[in-house]
């Protein structure tokens, strides 16, 4: 699982950083949280295949989290693109989708481009395939804001090969059989049990995503035991009131939120434009009083689960 983080500015853009959107890559397909203004630019940035991009999800209708949507599925028209694709937000982003295809004239996409709309306040699954599935869960944010959690499901365990060739099992659909826990029965009348040479189901990776908000219990359990947290930063503890009024975090309540939940690792983003290079290496060290570990991202940072 790759994630790719395509921007980490808060409410504008600057000269070095691009607005908010992460891009998470697994087996072939795509996901993209949040869609800044700018977003189909920093893509080609990183050289993602925008082809396997089949869901998209956002947070809040605040405009540096979704205004990018109007040029990236513009192109992926003009791409011709041929795959379905979703879009998955708080209440108020079918307007806008439908928005973009009616203004000024309609156009025609040559992919089916749909729209699932979370009622405020949504906690439950919001995307779930035979591999993984995504859930929601609400922020505290001044306008209603869902944070999300991608995880696959347990895999199967560790396949003991060099066993199965001195049981003289047949490469084929037998030693699948076994993987999927099924019991088999070889030609000459031994039956093999899975628990002789699959181990234990292994955890699947999971990734949470968490912009904008307080600290809030919804953050918290998006976090839980996540293998990579992404959570806003907005602010230095200085600004504590400030980030208080706006209901934003400080990036010392963000690690302490990621400690609490035992994230695996954690990375801030969503910086205030007010922290420019020399500014940042504040909130790290303010970060890295909690949690020595702390990343802060920067734009195209890419990190592998």
């Amino acid at each position: 699982m790759r994630i790719t983080i395509l921007g980490t500015s808060s409410a504008t853009p600057t000269f070095k950083r691009a607005l908010s959107a992460t891009l998470v890559e697994r087996e072939g397909e795509s996901f993209l949280f949040d869609c800044g203004e700018g977003t189909q630019y920093q893509l080609m940035r990183a050289g993602a295949r925008r082809g396997r991009l089949g869901t998209i999800l956002v947070t809040h209708l605040h405009g540096d989290h979704y205004y990018g949507l109007p040029g990236l599925l513009s192109s992926l028209g003009l791409n011709q693109r041929e795959q379905a694709l979703q879009v998955i937000g708080p209440a108020g982003i079918g307007r806008f989708v439908d928005f973009i295809q009616n203004f000024p004239r309609r156009f025609s996409l040559p992919f089916e481009l749909t729209c699932r709309e979370l009622p405020t306040g949504f906690e439950g699954v919001v995307l779930e395939t035979d591999e993984l599935r995504i859930v929601s869960a609400p922020l505290d944010h001044r306008l209603p804001t869902q944070g999300y959690r991608l995880e696959e499901k347990p895999r199967p365990g560790s396949f003991d090969a060099a066993r199965a060739d001195e049981l003289g099992i047949p490469f084929g659909p037998e030693r699948g059989r076994l993987i999927r826990g099924e019991t088999i029965t070889l030609a000459d009348g031994r039956v093999i049990e899975p628990a002789d040479l699959v181990g234990p189901p292994r955890p699947g990776r999971s990734f949470a995503y968490c912009t904008d908000t307080r600290l809030c219990l919804g953050a918290k359990r998006l976090a839980q035991d996540v293998d990579l947290l992404l959570h806003e930063a907005t602010y230095g503890e200085e600004f504590w009131q400030l980030a208080e009024e706006r209901r934003h975090s400080t990036i010392r309540q963000a690690a302490v939120l990621a400690r609490a939940a035992g994230a695996r690792t954690f990375v801030a983003t969503h910086f205030s434009t007010r922290y420019d290079r020399e500014k940042i290496k504040e909130l790290e060290d303010e970060a890295r009083a909690v949690l020595p570990d702390a990343i802060l991202a920067t734009d195209l940072m890419t990190i592998e689960i």
